[in-house]
């Protein structure tokens, strides 16, 4: 049954006055909520801002503009773009909220009316109405101060590294020169004992140098100079350097024939060594490695295969995070700092790569990634 509403004159004057009077309630309510949510995010204390399809900045609260230093008409009405200090992050954003992702402390910098630049993380999603993109909705966070804090660490971590690195160096040469001379005299004890020092001196130069790596990473956030070789040299390189330094484990090298890449070269050299001493750790002497290569698509697929201790689910998530070390009863007494694999993996991001790993407890582990073939090689060459 429909219920027809009553005609205006079967109503009291009471009446009317009562729904008028709720009404007006009604509008001042309406009108306080959104005074105060305009207060709440014009005067906020985290920077907030709105930017549409086009890049245009359309809105921003004061928190925004005192934390960069400009007045409205300075920013707002501006291509965001202009405020950003790496181009490529900028596009990068916009391209991932036109796409309708949702980001989360994205790392960014921002440039200040005085010419400063501010560290900052952007958190951001977009509005739509009808699918059509209306503005970002835009939270920076300012983390200069603690961008700053990181690298005053990581300068005195490379200044210390480095101080460290030179004694040790000199260190090594003379138990080099003194465990060549003790083979001659016989004493299977003091040639036992020169050798486990020589390895724990090499161990230690060996962490000295992650931190200095890791130092050179966070400062230059790498520059990749790529260029074209042949991965097989490389690899071979790799393994020479390494059996010269470590006799205990047989490295082996697969591949079904030479593939030319392109990278940076010195820093998947780096990789390689990495993931290859990694290996080394965490195998029992004399076991094998493999490390081999195989075309997948446009790309090699890079592998490094070792029969050691294995690494569980829960570990393989956070196993390339910095300074992650694997807790377990086989793992307690091998020297690390959890840096090795950061190092890989970092080198890799840049690369627009990942490393990822294949592993089980007890069962072993295979650490891979891919690389893009050069265009330019062969037909011959990309069938092997």
């Amino acid at each position: 049954m429909i219920i027809k509403p009553k005609p205006v004159e079967d109503r009291s004057f009471q009446q009317i006055q009562q729904e008028l009077a709720q009404c007006k309630a009604r509008v001042n309510e309406l009108s306080l909520l959104n005074e105060e949510l305009t207060d709440f995010i014009e005067n906020a204390a985290i920077p907030l801002h709105w930017v549409n399809g086009k890049g245009i900045i359309t809105w921003a609260n004061q928190a925004e503009l005192t934390a960069l230093g400009y007045e409205k008409q300075e920013y707002i009405g501006q291509p965001i773009a202009k405020f950003h200090a790496d181009q490529s992050t900028i596009e990068d954003i916009l391209t991932r909220l036109i796409n309708n992702e949702t980001l989360h402390n994205y790392s960014a910098r921002l440039k200040c009316k005085d010419g400063s630049i501010k560290h900052v993380l952007i958190s951001s999603n977009v509005l739509r109405k009808e699918e059509k993109f209306i503005h970002t909705r835009c939270f920076t966070r300012d983390i200069t101060a603690m961008v700053l804090e990181e690298q005053r660490k990581n300068d005195f971590v490379a200044m210390v590294s480095h101080e460290l690195k030179t004694p040790l160096t000199s260190i090594l040469g003379y138990l080099q020169v003194m465990l060549s001379k003790t083979k001659n005299s016989g004493d299977p004890f003091i040639s036992m004992a020169l050798a486990k020092t020589e390895n724990q001196a090499k161990s230690m130069i060996r962490m000295i140098e992650d931190f200095l790596n890791l130092s050179r990473l966070e400062v230059a956030k790498i520059e990749l100079n790529l260029e074209t070789f042949q991965l097989h040299i490389l690899l071979q390189e790799v393994i020479q350097e390494i059996q010269l330094i470590s006799h205990s484990h047989n490295i082996n090298l697969i591949h079904n024939g030479p593939i030319t890449i392109v990278a940076d070269r010195a820093k998947i050299y780096q990789v390689m060594v990495n993931l290859i001493n990694n290996a080394i750790k965490y195998s029992p002497p004399q076991s094998s490695i493999t490390i081999g290569y195989q075309l997948h698509g446009t790309a090699v697929k890079i592998y490094v295969t070792d029969h050691g201790i294995g690494i569980g689910e829960a570990d393989q998530k956070q196993l390339f995070e910095r300074f992650y070390r694997v807790q377990s009863q086989q793992t307690k007494h091998t020297v690390g700092f959890g840096i090795g694999l950061y190092l890989v993996a970092e080198i890799l991001r840049y690369h627009k790569s990942k490393i990822e790993v294949k592993s089980s407890p007890e069962m072993g582990s295979t650490f891979h990634f891919l690389l893009p073939i050069n265009e330019e090689q062969s037909p011959a060459q990309q069938s092997q």
